[in-house]
């Protein structure tokens, strides 16, 4: 399998009459985007702009999509709203430097924020990028579920609709990505990707090829499969928990792998494991995990956590299994060591976890200034999860911790906190 990704470089966003790119502008036809949000669980839905280094703030923030799309086909978001073929393969227009953002009234109190300017651009990879920015207000009566499930399809929509606007348009990049064969004698170290995928129920969900994860078994997929819309990010867990559908468009993990590949490893691929709150369901994902690795020989594999707390039991047991078989295993993940850094860092440890690479303290307090202009619901900071019942303070600006934060701490490190060894 071979996919092109070809990049479509986006350095503004404007409203226009017509939806198009020119010129490196995304121009938006705001009522027909507004009409293609649009949804019977919505009372009301507008569209609003935001750009790096606007006095912008948005929140409660529930997922940020990238505009991708299948030029052959129109397809993009496969068992959503396209088909399966040629998915991983042929080519993918992308709109880079360019979010679909939703919001409105919040959904779950496991929501997050971004500010386009101030300190918040210091941590959060969205701040730097033009957002288009869905505000639906849900109606009366509908059951969290269904708002859920009505902003998620409808940011999916909104990144459809955009991507369309650069199908004619040269791309300024091609990417192509390629996995040869693994020869049969070892040369280099053969590694697996274990991308563990949260589908605990209660809000805490995604959806693989449309499908629940609830309901969907450990499985081996071709990478290029991620960069093709396979995983779609539908749960409410605390921002910096949360791998967004973007993240998952652009797992970096993924990038990294394909990058030394042939080089000082060989990429086998990526095993999907939901990641489910019942023992015996993360013993048999472990299970299965471990069978795929065996199966194709691995030497090692490298295990990203996606929410925090009870998936930490996955990750410890994926470790001791894999270490007593043979393979070396590495986890990423971030910590909840308390304000000052000094607290017991994660809910499960194992001695087997030799191999650890964290992104950073999500319980790091910070201050962010007021900012001009809110889309959304400034006072759903009061409640979102690892914040503080008082964080808004009177003049607007709002103190919490980097776990309200989207992505400040991503378990996948795609983050812009670094470290360095002195």
């Amino acid at each position: 399998m071979s996919l092109d990704l070809e990049l479509v470089y986006v350095s503004d966003v404007r409203f226009g009459s017509e939806t198009k790119m020119d010129d490196h502008v995304l121009y938006v036809n705001r009522e027909e985007l507004i009409s293609v949000a649009a949804d019977r669980f919505f009372s009301s839905v507008d569209v609003e702009l935001a750009r790096p280094g606007e006095s912008i703030r948005i929140i409660p923030v529930k997922d940020v999509i990238e505009p991708r799309i299948k030029p052959d086909t129109g397809d993009f978001f496969p068992g959503i709203l396209g088909g399966f073929e040629g998915v991983g393969e042929g080519r993918t227009r992308v709109l880079k430097g360019c979010g679909v953002v939703t919001t409105g009234q919040i959904v779950c109190f496991q929501e997050g924020l971004i500010d386009m300017s101030g300190p918040c651009a210091d941590y959060c990879i969205y701040s730097k990028m033009n957002n288009v920015v869905l505000i639906a207000e849900p109606v009366e009566g509908i059951t969290p579920e269904q708002h859920e499930e009505a902003v998620r399809l409808a940011g999916v929509r909104m990144a459809h609709y955009l991507a369309k606007a650069a199908v004619d348009v040269e791309a300024d990049e091609v990417k192509t990505y390629t996995l040869p064969p693994v020869p049969p004698e070892k040369k280099l170290p053969r590694l697996l990707y274990v991308n563990l995928v949260l589908a605990q129920g209660l809000l805490h969900d995604n959806y693989i090829y449309g499908g629940d994860c609830k309901k969907v078994q450990t499985a081996l997929m071709h990478p290029n499969e991620m960069m093709d819309g396979a995983i779609v990010s539908g749960n409410c867990v605390t921002a910096c928990d949360k791998n967004t559908t973007y993240d998952h468009e652009n797992n970096p993990v993924v990038e990294d792998m394909y990058a030394r590949h042939g080089v000082d490893l060989e990429f086998l691929g990526v095993i999907s494991s939901p990641t489910t709150t019942m023992l015996a369901e993360k013993e048999r994902g472990v299970m299965a995990i471990l069978s795929i690795a065996r199966l194709l020989n691995a030497d090692g594999i490298v295990v990203t956590e996606e929410g925090g707390g009870n998936p930490e039991a996955d990750l410890m047991l994926i470790a001791e299994k894999a270490e007593k078989a043979g393979i070396k295993c590495v986890l990423v993940l971030h910590e909840n060591a308390g304000d000052d850094g000094a607290s017991e860092p994660l809910s499960n440890t194992s001695a087997a976890a030799k191999g650890v690479v964290t992104a950073g303290n999500n319980n790091e307090f910070i201050v962010l200034p007021p900012m001009e202009k809110v889309l959304g619901h400034l006072e759903a900071v009061d409640v979102l999860a690892g914040g503080v019942s008082d964080a808004l303070r009177p003049d607007g600006s709002v103190n919490v911790r980097l776990a309200v934060i989207m992505d400040a701490t991503s378990n996948l490190g795609i983050t812009k906190i670094s470290a360095e060894t002195y």
